[in-house]
C-alpha cells in the first residue's frame, strides 16, 4: 500500500515549461515543490494556504532547496474573494487532499474554474476514505464520483484519472 507521490502525480499532467500553477490548499508543499521541479524553473507556481506559518514553512524549504519559482499566497480560498487571483490568468489549479476539509465544496470548484484560462486544467486528489481515520472522518470523504458532479456542475470536462496509490485518486479536468 503506497501513499500518494506529488511527483508522480504531476508527472501525469502533462505541465508545460512557463505555466503558471496553482495549489490550492498547498500545506507544506508536496503538490507545490513538485509542480516547481516538473517547470524546470520556469513558469511560477502560487501555494495558496489559510496558515501563515505553514506558508513561512514552504517559503523557508524553498530557499533550502534554491527553488525560486514558488510564491506563496495568504488567503482563505473560501471566503468572499479569496484569493487575488486574477482571472482567466492560470494554466493549472490542483487541489491536493484538501477538498474533503472545505465547507463550501462548489465554491471552491468555481474558483478554480473562474481563475483558470480556456483550455486550463484542474487536478483533484483526494482521499479514497477514512483508512482507520488516517486520512479524513469518514462523514467527510468526497468520493470521486461527487467530485467529478462538483468538477462537471462548476463546468469542468472529466479528462482522465490519474494512478495516485493506494490511499488517494486523482481526477483530471479541463475548462
Amino acid at each position: 500500500m503506497t501513499f500518494t507521490n506529488p511527483d508522480k502525480n504531476i508527472e501525469q499532467i502533462n505541465i508545460q515549461q512557463g505555466d503558471h500553477i496553482v495549489i490550492f490548499g498547498s500545506g507544506v508543499g508536496g503538490h507545490s515543490f513538485a509542480a516547481a521541479r516538473a517547470l524546470k524553473g520556469t513558469g511560477r507556481v502560487y501555494a495558496v494556504d489559510v496558515r501563515e506559518d505553514i506558508l513561512a514553512r514552504l517559503k523557508n524549504d524553498a530557499l533550502k532547496q534554491n527553488i525560486t519559482n514558488i510564491t506563496t499566497i495568504h488567503a482563505n480560498i473560501e471566503s468572499t474573494g479569496g484569493t487575488t487571483i486574477e482571472s482567466n490568468s492560470k494554466d493549472i489549479v490542483i487541489i491536493p487532499n484538501t477538498l474533503f476539509a472545505y465547507d463550501d465544496k462548489p465554491a471552491i470548484l468555481e474558483k478554480a474554474y473562474k481563475i483558470l484560462k480556456n483550455d486550463g486544467k484542474l487536478l483533484i486528489v483526494e482521499w479514497r476514505g477514512s483508512f482507520g481515520n488516517m486520512g479524513p472522518q469518514q462523514n467527510d470523504i468526497v468520493t470521486q464520483q461527487q467530485t467529478t458532479k462538483l468538477a462537471t456542475n462548476a463546468g469542468f470536462t472529466f479528462t482522465q484519472n490519474i494512478s495516485t496509490g493506494t490511499y488517494h485518486y486523482g481526477c483530471l479536468y479541463k475548462k
